[in-house]
């Protein structure tokens, strides 16, 4: 299972440099395409364990000024 997340940078917001320390302190690695991070999860994960990793995500950019997207695929 893996959860990808696709960034929105802003002039006025944090540095991708900063975003990238960010989701990597999460656990995320950068990933190339469509997609900015991706995090690969160990084992089978209840939409529960998806949505504690995301609130975290969330609490971690606040005030970075960046948009995102998630997807979640089994």
């Amino acid at each position: 299972m893996r959860t990808y997340v696709r960034m929105t940078f802003h002039s006025e917001g944090a540095s991708p440099l900063k975003v990238l320390e960010t989701m990597h302190a999460l656990g995320f690695e950068e990933s190339m395409g469509m997609h900015d991070f991706v995090y690969k999860w160990k084992d089978k994960t209840a939409i529960a364990d998806v949505l504690r990793l995301i609130g975290e995500m969330h609490q971690q950019l606040k005030g970075l000024d960046v948009g995102y997207e998630i997807t979640t695929i089994t």
